[in-house]
């Protein structure tokens, strides 16, 4: 199949790349570090970003698209959807839903289980550590120019999806594979700089604030969450666009195996699941209740109050650590 996507790419014109809405590293890695391969390779290639890019990365990441009109649309003839599960989250705009890419010359490349973009061509991998590793094992083996801004995007989105190499996603592949990227040029320092070291002053009191006043622990000290109040948001100006790592303050805490973050929107409360140990997989709980993810690292969203997400987690965490199924 890696051969096939490989054909696909340098045989299209022009490609059109997508990701998933309100896009991670990864997301982002991918979909700009594909870009820039095809382009350093000759191939016309932009990538659409509807809901733009958080601000840790954005002296990573530019030259993006956020919107494209129907004779823009006219000017592709292969559109590419990398680090996206599902059409509902799929950032591909207004003229683009998923049963419209359907019909076109589409392919996706994805390493989440239970992709259903049912794409005409996917090369899906779930034991990927991170759809940028899949990106880089393509162009590695493509034998095409790899060149250094390419191999720096795929890079931040394998460290930013492995916790930096720390995650049990990360195998010996995933070293293999980031050590040719850092002999192609790969910006190590560039990338820590900008995602790890850069956190903004209003962030940190957040974060505080957050943990002072909003986490709660349950389970004898193995689940720790939080509800992220609109009020606190609005206090530090924190943009919940910006919270890829902020799960990792519980997390981290001794003792915790599962942690989880939570939030209002328009649609319900989102929740995001992670993690630390792999007997208890909260990718399944996330399923379960019409989300999706990876076992370790999952998400989904409640149409429903605060208190009643609150009542539903607990059971169904309390029921993973007991191993004890609730219908």
């Amino acid at each position: 199949m890696l051969e096939l996507i490989t054909g696909k790419l340098f045989a299209a014109g022009k490609v059109l790349i997508m990701t998933h809405r309100r896009p991670d590293g990864d997301a982002l890695g991918s979909s700009l570090g594909l870009r820039e391969f095809l382009r350093s390779n000759g191939i016309a290639a932009d990538v659409l970003l509807p809901d733009g890019i958080p601000v840790r990365f954005r002296s990573l990441c530019s030259g993006f698209l956020t919107g494209i009109t129907a004779e823009e649309v006219s000017g592709y003839d292969l559109f590419a959807a990398v680090d996206c599960a599902n059409g509902e989250r799929l950032g591909s705009g207004e003229l683009l839903p998923v049963e419209t890419l359907r019909q076109k010359n589409f392919v996706s490349i994805d390493h989440h289980r239970g992709n259903c973009l049912a794409a005409p061509c996917e090369w899906i991998e779930p034991a990927a550590c991170s759809a940028s590793f899949m990106v880089a094992k393509l162009a590695l083996a493509s034998g095409r120019e790899l060149n250094k801004e390419a191999a720096t995007l795929l890079l931040t989105g394998m460290m930013t999806d492995t916790g930096s190499f720390s995650f049990s996603n990360t195998d010996a592949a995933a070293f293999r594979i980031a050590a040719e990227l850092a002999e192609r040029g790969a910006e190590i320092e560039r990338i820590a700089n900008a995602v790890f070291f850069s956190k903004p002053l209003n962030q940190l009191h957040f974060e505080a604030e957050l943990v002072n006043t909003c986490f709660k622990i349950a389970c004898d000290g193995r689940f720790a969450y939080a509800f992220v109040p609109e009020e606190l948001m609005a206090k530090y100006n924190f943009d919940m666009r910006e919270d890829e790592g902020l799960i990792d303050l519980l997390r981290c805490i001794d003792g915790v195996t599962v942690a989880m973050l939570c939030h209002r929107r328009a649609d319900g409360i989102r929740v995001s699941l992670r993690s630390k140990d792999g007997a208890f997989p909260v990718g399944p709980i996330a399923r379960k209740l019409g989300g999706g993810g990876h076992d370790m690292a999952a998400g989904t969203t409640l149409a429903m109050s605060w208190e009643e997400a609150e009542a539903l987690m607990l059971t169904e965490v309390k029921a993973l650590f007991s191993n004890v199924a609730i219908s």
